[in-house]
């Protein structure tokens, strides 16, 4: 989400007593990796993980976890917003044909939310918050408590762009909470509580010590079925992890969180007072990591819950996030 929502999400949860951010939750800055850092949880991505992720490799298989980049995806909403997306292939073939072979060939115009449609990776500045300082004064800060004065651009932020991101290689967990909770199925603002993950992991033979520092972690919540099929109703909302669960993945320590909607949290509130308060947890106060319309079909048809898990986005500098092509490896 681009951040036209970030502004809304701080401007929606903004409390005016002085000191205080959204939610009344504390300051979260200074980062615990320092006060100058700018790649947040990715300083999990030791090579001692590196090596015990790719201790998960024994057959050799290679999952897609990517949905396909077409103009008939579902696209993200808010009115009166709407990202677009569109492929072209200028003059078709583009040039030729040329030497005496009659070479010719193609080219690609690519145009909208690159970085936001899709399967995305979301860099640590697509989302800021308001936040009142002593003084009184408000500003839009984000990871790290980085100003909005101090790094904003509209050509690319100055700080926190997803080229900074490293090329990302960890131990992934995928927790299956659609299947699990059959016959019931999660609809439009549903909340996925930590009771649930629990009882998903259970059932997939998992227990809570399944889930490591600086793991990648993935939720299934059955949108994925909406893919294409009823775009309406996957841009309708989401159902999503609330956020008491968002907490309980910030205290495992995760360097990544992926759905497989457009919100790794449950939009609307049905309380009526957040927006993406998980967004919040995760990208702004703890620099982990949000991945989005992600596909686990080949996942949950094999059954591999906990496998070694890639993805490195692609460095476009001051970028808001990047589309990915995230892979499973076991």
């Amino acid at each position: 989400m681009r951040f036209l929502l970030g502004v809304a999400l701080g401007v929606l949860m903004a409390v005016p007593a002085s000191g205080q951010g959204s939610l009344e939750r504390p300051k979260w800055w200074p980062s615990e990796f320092g006060k100058d850092d700018v790649i947040g949880a990715a300083n999990r991505l030791t090579p001692a993980k590196v090596v015990e992720a790719a201790g998960l490799i024994r057959t050799g298989t290679v999952v897609d976890l990517t949905q396909t980049y077409e103009e008939d995806m579902p696209l993200f909403a808010l009115t009166p917003y709407k990202r677009t997306y569109r492929l072209t292939i200028p003059g078709a073939p583009t040039y030729g044909p040329m030497g005496e072979n009659k070479l010719v060939w193609n080219e690609d115009h690519i145009s909208g939310e690159l970085g936001q449609n899709g399967t995305q990776f979301d860099s640590l500045m697509h989302m800021g918050t308001v936040w009142r300082d002593e003084d009184g004064t408000s500003e839009v800060r984000y990871y790290n408590g980085h100003k909005q004065s101090e790094i904003g651009d509209g050509h690319g932020f100055k700080k926190l762009g997803v080229e900074n991101v490293p090329p990302i290689f960890t131990r992934g967990v995928l927790i299956d909470v659609a299947t699990a909770i059959l016959p019931r199925v999660l609809d439009v603002g549903d909340m996925i509580e930590v009771a649930d993950l629990e009882m998903a992991l259970k059932k997939q033979g998992l227990g809570l010590d399944d889930i490591r520092e600086g793991d990648a972690v993935f939720v299934r919540t059955g949108w994925d079925l909406y893919w294409k099929k009823d775009n309406a109703k996957f841009n309708s909302g989401t159902a999503g992890l609330s956020p008491a669960a968002g907490d309980w993945l910030v205290k495992k320590k995760v360097v990544l969180v992926g759905s497989d909607n457009w919100a790794v949290e449950a939009i609307p509130d049905k309380g009526g007072r957040l927006f993406a308060a998980n967004h919040q947890k995760f990208l702004i106060e703890n620099g982990i990591y949000v991945m989005e319309n992600m596909k686990f079909s080949g996942l949950i048809e094999k059954k591999a819950w906990v496998f070694a898990f890639s993805v490195g986005p692609v460095p476009f500098k001051g970028a808001t996030g990047s589309p990915v092509r995230p892979m499973a490896i076991f």
